[in-house]
């Protein structure tokens, strides 16, 4: 667990409030754990050599040191489908725009 607060930066704080909620709901996340997905995701996209990101490699297994791209990827579709249309058109907008650029 990296935060203990969900912060991301382009989202309401009505929606910021839903994420921490569903959060504190779904047994697979932990508070932060979207703020989390959403920086993973977001450096992963804006590496250079992101094409070349090897699933085998298996690093440290240690989410805040070398987390999977694509669980992150995961996590942030889940909580798009949890959230309200509202809220979730929000979060799918940040997330499309790095995945346009992935």
């Amino acid at each position: 667990m990296q935060d203990d607060i969900t912060i991301i930066h382009g989202l309401s704080s009505a929606a910021l409030a839903e994420v921490r909620r569903i959060e504190r709901q779904k047994n697979y996340l932990w508070p932060g754990a979207i703020g989390s997905a959403m920086v993973r995701w977001r450096s992963f996209v804006h590496q250079p050599n992101r094409r070349l990101w090897d699933d085998e490699s298996g690093g440290c297994t240690e989410w805040a040191c070398c987390g999977d791209p694509w669980r992150a990827r995961e996590y942030l579709e889940a909580m798009i489908l949890a959230m309200s249309r509202r809220r979730a058109r929000e979060l799918r907008c940040l997330v499309e725009a790095l995945d346009r650029r992935y």
